[in-house]
């Protein structure tokens, strides 16, 4: 327990854990070449008939040398690791000259160079203390040199004499070298340990987000399905705020796979991704409003929309959808019940800003800088939260050349604000599908007539799927894996050819990306549009089916809206 004080001594009220490394490793080498020198001095004195010329110098360093841990009790941390460092340096080439070629000090300098890295952080310290290692080197060798084949020091001393020494030396600097790398070695050993244990983690999430994908694509499918049923059947009404219900906690759920999917795909170093095109943004904004207004009527609370904005704008509505879901989700979650959610949408000459505010209990100042880092919640015991909701926003806006800022007051207003450029669109920029709008009667678009060749594996959701695109008005041909779908496409050729091809990236007998290449080698099929649906953003296979001809790709769970647009575009290309 003394040992271990007399380590820390000097580390109190240090949080920085690199620093204290820092302290302790300081105190480590003061102790250690203390006693160094309490062994090797009376050997030299014995030795040399205990010269003034000797004794005064170790005395000197072993008084000064102590002096280290006293600076660093007084937290003079930067002059206790100088006094160390160069307290040695001006050592070496003194006893290395004074006690001769036999002793051959210059491999204490490959040492000295070593722990230059741990002692001192700073880089202008670290090349000065470089350079006087290197300088003692270059002394000993031009003294080594100018001595000749004399092997005599300055002092007389035998040869066993100076071998003993030689060896004490050597023993000390081992010694002090071992001292060193056991820490590291063991740190090295425990960050291979968290590597493993990282790994498998990754793995289980991986394999858990796989799981939960298809029963969650099928409620949030069947969801949609049954508020298109009831939107025409008045006598169904009464179910519809269930429906609300739970089409809202799928919408949730869907929301916090595409967050863990998201998160590995910015871990692997993969960038958000942007598209960007025309849409309108009163109905666009008003619809994630509805979607969050069952939440908010739970929590008693209200969300209000202003806006000041063209009709019109360019840019990436997956991700502002995201960020807004993300956003909005916050401010309910933390906010007071019976308050209001404020939604602003606001030109700022070249520029826009999206704001985001709520009354709540605020964000403490020392948090706000840390919020957008992931896994960073207010969670208690009432309000819980993954910590990845702010983390995916602002990886979201920066990806679209845009910054995000939160002012909190406690007990008062927490606004976020998203400030992102502004490219103003025309209604002619519009797609069928934006033209029609998200809040027309019944959400469809009309695909009468249009073929769809399907592979999927799993039969809950193929069967959803298919029923999904026939309320779309599209004719569909299911297969269960991409070698039947390379038969069933050939075979309906050239009368019943399918219009665009939807796959699955993981299937048996030929997978996703190999049925892909052998449908670009046909020359008949090679042009018809390709959908890929997938949840597995963890590896690189969407990448390999993208480079292979896909067209597009879909995220599992799939929405409905979404696979409706993405037919309509790519058969709006093909045309």
């Amino acid at each position: 327990m003394n040992k271990i004080r007399l380590l820390s001594i000097g580390t109190s009220g240090i949080t920085d854990e690199e620093a204290v490394n820092r302290i302790i490793i300081v105190n480590k080498f003061c102790l250690a070449f203390s006693i160094a020198l309490l062994i090797i001095a009376p050997v030299v004195g014995y030795f040399v008939n205990w010269k003034l010329s000797v004794l005064i110098p170790i005395s000197v360093e072993f008084v000064i040398n102590g002096s280290v841990i006293i600076l660093n009790h007084y937290k003079r941390h930067r002059t206790a690791s100088i006094v160390l460092y160069f307290l040695q340096c001006a050592a070496i080439p003194y006893f290395g000259i004074l006690l001769g070629r036999l002793l051959q000090l210059q491999f204490t300098i490959v040492f000295m160079i070593a722990i230059v890295y741990l002692i001192f952080k700073e880089t202008t310290l670290r090349k000065i203390a470089l350079a006087a290692a290197l300088l003692d080197l270059a002394i000993l060798e031009v003294a080594y040199y100018f001595s000749g084949k004399d092997t005599q020091s300055a002092l007389p001393i035998s040869y066993n004499a100076a071998f003993l020494i030689h060896a004490l030396v050597i023993v000390s600097v081992i010694s002090l070298i071992i001292l060193v790398s056991k820490p590291y070695v063991k740190s090295n050993d425990t960050n291979a340990e968290l590597k493993r244990a990282n790994h498998f983690i990754k793995i289980f999430v991986a394999q858990v987000t796989h799981e939960l994908r298809t029963p969650l694509d099928s409620i949030h499918q069947v969801t949609q399905l049954l508020r298109k049923e009831v939107r025409k059947n008045d006598h169904l009404k009464q179910i519809q705020p269930l429906l609300d219900i739970s089409f809202t906690a799928s919408c949730d759920a869907r929301n916090i796979v595409n967050n863990v999917l998201d998160m590995a795909e910015i871990e692997s170093g993969k960038t958000p991704g942007t598209v960007n095109e025309a849409f309108q943004v009163a109905p666009f904004l008003e619809k994630i409003l509805e979607v969050h207004q069952v939440i908010a009527q739970e929590e008693q609370m209200k969300l209000q929309l202003y806006m000041e904005m063209p009709p019109v704008i360019i840019s990436d509505p997956l991700n502002i959808n995201q960020i807004l879901t993300n956003l909005l989700a916050n401010a309910i979650k933390y906010g007071l019940k019976g308050s209001t959610v404020n939604v602003e949408a606001r030109r700022r000459d070249n520029s826009w800003e999206l704001k985001v505010s709520n009354v709540g209990p605020g964000i403490p100042s020392e948090k706000i800088a840390s919020i957008f880092d992931p896994f960073v919640t207010g969670k208690t015991g009432q309000t819980q939260g993954s910590g990845l909701g702010l983390y995916i926003v602002r990886s979201k806006v920066i990806s679209m050349n845009g910054t995000v800022q939160v002012q909190s007051k406690p007990g008062g207003y927490t606004i976020f604000t998203v400030t992102l450029p502004l490219i103003e669109g025309r209604l002619r920029n519009l797609s069928k599908w934006n033209e029609e709008g998200e809040n027309s009667a019944d959400n469809r678009i009309d695909l009468s007539n249009i073929h769809v060749l399907m592979a999927e594996d799993s039969k809950l959701t193929a069967l959803l799927l298919i029923r999904s695109l026939k309320e779309m008005g599209c004719k569909v041909t299911i297969v269960n894996n991409g070698l039947e779908l390379l038969l069933a496409a050939q075979k309906g050729y050239p009368d019943n050819c399918p219009d665009i091809i939807i796959l699955d990236c993981h299937m048996p007998v030929l997978n996703g990306e190999e049925t892909i290449l052998q449908l670009k080698k046909i020359p008949a099929l090679s042009n018809i549009p390709i959908i890929v649906t997938t949840g597995d953003l963890f590896s690189d296979m969407l990448d390999r089916m993208l480079a292979a001809g896909a067209d597009a790709y879909l995220k599992k769970p799939i929405d409905h809206l979404a696979l409706q647009k993405t037919i309509s575009l790519y058969l709006k290309k093909q045309h």
